[in-house]
């Protein structure tokens, strides 16, 4: 069990309030257990950005941006800092920072799917992206108040902060509406409005996020991979950017159907899953 001080230090709203049982990391606790396994499959890369959170640890020293403030105008401070990082052209760095920013919005709660149905709501304002000053990870993500989905049988779902729903398919429908329509979609629709990225290519982002996202936690769950990552593609509307299959060793693997325009950034060249093909892959 955390410490009353690491509660507070992961949500500031509970400091000098007394706190509800049971805590916050007892909520997290099955996403913890399940960023362990998936820690000792893939190792710790994958969930880095989120480990601070997960264990309640402060986010790093740096920039911390909320989707709502994105949405509401700092998108040209995280574009500024997407160009310093990588270079390249305005449309190519904003695109990976568009890529960036929405695979650690989107791991939390495919972790929490995979791994417990009980799922973090990442709405606008719930939710802080991190670009630290120096160090690993450069990227972090983590939920600000204790707000879940959970299925009636969850062993905490009479805890304050989760919202029960009848089942998977109403799960789901929330899941896709706080998530994207309370959150992704501004943040996408700001970066659109300070550079000239079609829509398509910045969903396919958030297709191809999902589908990384599902193949890292396979190992907390139980599911079929590529089952998981059908219905998860399909709740935010963008099954069409990818190409599904499992590999010889039951693995899930994807292909996307649009770039993240990582090719144009020298010594970027394209990655695994890209639509397009070069002799460097």
């Amino acid at each position: 069990m955390l410490s009353a001080a690491a509660v507070e230090a992961q949500c500031p709203e509970t400091r000098g309030q007394p706190l509800d049982r049971p805590s916050y990391p007892d909520l997290l606790a099955p996403l913890r257990a399940g960023a362990d396994r998936i820690t000792r499959h893939h190792g710790p890369q994958p969930l880095m950005g989120l480990r601070r959170w997960l264990d309640g640890r402060a986010a790093p020293e740096g920039t911390h941006m909320t989707g709502a403030s994105l949405a509401a105008g700092r998108t040209g401070e995280l574009l500024a800092d997407s160009a310093r990082l990588w270079g390249g052209s305005p449309h190519a760095s904003a695109a990976l920072a568009w890529k960036t920013y929405c695979y650690w919005a989107v791991a939390p709660v495919v972790l929490g799917y995979v791994s417990a149905r009980r799922v973090p709501l990442l709405e606008a304002d719930d939710f802080q992206f991190t670009i630290a000053a120096d160090g690993e990870p450069r990227f972090s993500g983590r939920q600000l108040r204790p707000r879940f989905l959970a299925l009636p049988d969850d062993p905490l779902a009479d805890a304050a902060g989760v919202e029960v729903v009848a089942n998977d398919a109403e799960l789901l429908e929330r899941l896709g509406k706080s998530l994207f329509e309370a959150h992704l979609d501004p943040v996408m629709e700001a970066i659109r409005g300070r550079v000239r990225l079609g829509r398509r290519t910045l969903l396919g982002s958030l297709a191809s996020g999902l589908a990384y996202a599902v193949t890292t936690c396979a190992p907390a769950g139980r599911e079929s991979a590529e089952s998981v990552a059908r219905t998860l593609l399909e709740t935010f509307g963008v099954a069409d950017l990818v190409d599904l299959g499992t590999d010889g060793a039951g693995r899930l693997v994807y292909r996307r159907h649009t770039c993240c325009l990582a090719f144009t950034i020298d010594g970027c060249g394209t990655c695994a899953t890209c639509c397009i093909q070069t002799e460097r892959r």
